[in-house]
């Protein structure tokens, strides 16, 4: 009876840590070194010539792929801010994914320039576009959200008047 009880005891201290451990890195604060400069972003509200088009669907841990217009896709203009941002999420500088459940930290600053991105929904089949595109250094990021799901990004340069196809999938 005693060993079970100590049994007990030892499991309930077990799955607390865990528990700490997971709260702890959801709510992780991290600093950017580099600050968001909004003058060097002005040339992403001009009107060009460029397009992108693309697929978007993701493979949870556990399940069947998913797509469609539950994902939002977001395209903002590189700079230093996103680039070091972005690194703290995901590992490759050029195209990675991330599950939201291994925690998505928070950053500050937290500009409200950074987020002044241009937004589409997927349609139905997972496919989104943007049009009339600037050249210029893009990140895209599509958002997964629902039970399992993530985010996928992909970091490119566009040249004006060129026609760039993206595919967006973790698997």
């Amino acid at each position: 009876m005693k060993f079970q009880c100590y049994f007990l005891i030892f499991s309930i201290l077990i799955t607390s840590c865990n528990q700490v451990k997971k709260e702890t890195k959801e709510k992780e604060i991290i600093e950017i070194k580099n600050p968001f400069e909004a003058e060097k972003v002005t040339w992403f509200k001009n009107k060009g010539t460029g397009t992108i088009k693309g697929v978007a669907k993701f493979k949870p841990k556990e399940g069947a792929i998913r797509f469609g217009e539950e994902f939002s896709v977001e395209l903002m203009p590189y700079t230093q801010y996103s680039e070091e941002r972005l690194s703290h999420i995901y590992k490759d500088k050029k195209a990675d994914f991330v599950f939201a459940a291994d925690g998505i930290p928070k950053f500050t600053p937290d500009p409200k320039g950074y987020h002044d991105t241009k937004k589409v929904t997927c349609n139905a089949d997972g496919t989104f576009e943007y049009t009339n595109l600037p050249p210029g250094k893009y990140y895209v990021v599509a958002f997964m959200i629902f039970d399992g799901g993530g985010g996928i990004m992909r970091h490119f340069e566009l040249k004006e008047g060129e026609n760039k196809i993206l595919e967006m999938t973790n698997f």
